[in-house]
């Protein structure tokens, strides 16, 4: 697997729908990190923001790129969704990037659901930008009120603006690597990049389960 040819030409992306399936909270948080991320260095290099898109409204027209949230308990109903999502962009120049939170310990399932986006993109001859695998299991929305930059959303979010810049650039995100100096070996062969947290498994998920505790007391 790996980023088409079309993915690796840049392009501005005016118009850009993010969406998430099934929706919750985790993927919903990565969307909006991502967003979040995505207006701060928009204003910071002074340049225009791509308009969010919502695909369900009459009116979305031209959309140049498109940015999927899924999990890797991905089943055939998720991907009927999708399919339909590409089926109104076949044959385009909508770029098509992803963000998958693994849930499971090894690798296999996410593949599979990277393989399974990419041949969809591939027979409606749309272009496969890449992405970023969460590899961190559930309840990562916890970390919304964390430091960006700090020790606990530092490796998400360093791997969350190597996406930033792909979208930018509207080009794959290995070849923004490229393009922009970075380090393109971070991006691996079906042109993701993985990422794990900075501390030990045990400690990541205790962290994890008493910060989403803890939000929870406060609702």
């Amino acid at each position: 697997m790996e980023t088409t040819v079309r993915g690796d030409v840049p392009k501005t992306l005016q118009t850009i729908a993010y969406i998430s399936i099934p929706e919750s909270a985790d993927l919903e948080f990565l969307l909006w990190d991502l967003q979040d991320a995505i207006a701060a260095y928009a204003q910071l290099s002074d340049t225009a923001l791509p308009r969010s898109v919502d695909l369900e409204a009459d009116d979305a027209g031209v959309v140049d790129g498109m940015v999927f949230a899924v999990d890797d308990a991905f089943d055939d109903e998720a991907m009927i969704a999708v399919e339909q999502i590409l089926d109104r962009f076949g044959d385009t120049e909508t770029r098509v990037y992803v963000v998958v939170q693994a849930l499971s310990k090894n690798n296999k399932q996410a593949d599979e659901v990277l393989d399974h986006l990419y041949r969809a993109c591939i027979l409606r001859d749309l272009p496969w930008c890449g992405g970023v695998v969460i590899c961190a299991g559930s309840g990562i929305a916890a970390l919304r009120h964390s430091p960006r930059m700090g020790l606990l959303r530092r490796p998400f979010s360093e791997a969350m603006d190597k996406l930033v810049g792909a979208v930018r650039m509207g080009c794959s995100i290995e070849h923004a690597q490229l393009l922009g100096g970075g380090d393109a070996d971070s991006v691996d062969v079906d042109g993701m990049v993985r990422v794990k947290p900075a501390v030990p498994a045990p400690i990541w998920h205790a962290i994890i389960k008493r910060l989403g505790a803890h939000a929870q007391s406060r609702i």
